[in-house]
């Protein structure tokens, strides 16, 4: 696999069974501007930029942590036993420590941004394509505020 991480299917099997409670985040990424990045630069240096953005992704992950490449420039993460705080402090990590990063391409140096979205279970349980779902919302609700930040579904109206 280009990026190591789990797929959609194995994020699904790991968590889609069983309710997300109110301890539990779930982080939707998506690279800022990845199909010009193909288009101008090639399908290597997009595939370099999706293997860099990986590593960033699972630097500080946490034993009860998962990550997955759910396709093409988009990722989750399920952060368990977490705070809201905390969620959003890690997501937030993640963004800064990817938008400084260069990534080193065959056509040269690329600076790349990513944009995240979150959203928590609930205290009764919630279904983990619900929570899915909210964390998306939240992601293009930071996309169309103008890239390169990380807002909590609750905040996202």
């Amino acid at each position: 696999a280009l990026t190591g991480l789990l797929n959609r299917r194995a994020l699904f099997d790991l968590h889609g069974k069983t309710p997300v409670n109110a301890f539990t985040a779930v982080v939707v990424f998506d690279l800022d501007g990845f199909k010009a990045i193909n288009d101008q630069f090639g399908h290597a240096a997009g595939d370099e930029v999706l293997r860099v953005f990986a590593e960033v992704l699972c630097a500080d992950l946490r034993p009860n942590d998962s990550v997955a490449r759910m396709g093409g420039e988009e990722f989750a993460m399920v952060l368990r036993r977490i705070l809201t705080e905390v969620a959003g402090a890690t997501a937030e990590r993640v963004r800064a420590a990817f938008a400084v990063r260069t990534v080193e391409t065959e056509t040269g140096p690329l600076c790349c941004t990513v944009s995240a979205g979150f959203a928590f279970g609930s205290t009764d349980g919630m279904s983990f394509d619900k929570v899915l779902s909210a964390a998306d919302k939240a992601l293009y609700a930071a996309k169309r505020a103008g890239r390169n930040r990380v807002l909590d579904f609750r905040l996202a109206g």
